[in-house]
């Protein structure tokens, strides 16, 4: 028994054009992210996909509802998915920040520091893990699109042991897509080549 689970980051949005950190804050999609969103619908139409699920926030729920359109199948909400919390860090700028002594540790590693009023990556990687494999669970033997944030990704996929010091932005685009497996029978999360 497995689930198949495409972890797509949302479309772009009109802080990520400006390069400010949403965090659990939010801004709309530009037309360049409802372009996305369309065509990871369109990408993922040939994979017979059972159901999206969604972080709460507006800007991934609002490319759900675009690839719904392409994939005609129900959308779940699950809180647990929303973005990582950068506390006070959210609504500012990448430039205004980069500086900041923590900045390196926070974005690009993955540890227990986080900005002040903010969730470190390794709880956010704990949470999302959580509520991935919740998701599997619920979902035995199906084909899940799975809709959320960059920075979550990241400390999720660091939660698995991958090695990187790049930050989300460098690692996933708007609307890209990340394939894995849920193998339930070890109860461990596979990476899909």
């Amino acid at each position: 028994m497995q689930t198949t689970l495409y972890l797509a980051r949302h479309g772009e949005t009109q802080w990520n054009k400006l390069h400010r950190f949403q965090g659990q804050l939010d801004s709309k999609l530009t037309e360049l992210g409802e372009q996305q969103s369309l065509q990871l619908g369109v990408t993922l139409s040939e994979n017979d996909i059972d159901c999206i699920i969604s972080s709460p926030l507006g800007r991934a729920v609002a490319t759900a509802k675009i690839c719904q359109q392409e994939l005609n199948v129900e959308t779940e909400i699950e809180v647990n998915l929303s973005e990582r919390d950068l506390g006070q860090w959210q609504g500012k700028s990448v430039e205004a920040l980069s500086s900041n002594a923590i900045y390196s540790e926070v974005l690009q590693q993955f540890t227990d520091i986080a900005p002040a009023g903010g969730e470190s990556a390794q709880a956010c990687g704990k949470r999302i893990y959580q509520a991935l494999e919740t998701i599997a669970h619920n979902a035995i033997n199906k084909r899940v699109l799975v809709i959320f944030h960059g920075e979550a990704l990241r400390c999720f996929l660091l939660s698995l042991g991958q090695q990187h010091t790049e930050n989300a932005y460098q690692l996933f685009g708007n609307g890209s897509v990340f394939k894995l497996r849920y193998q339930h029978k070890k109860a461990e999360f596979q990476a899909v080549l």
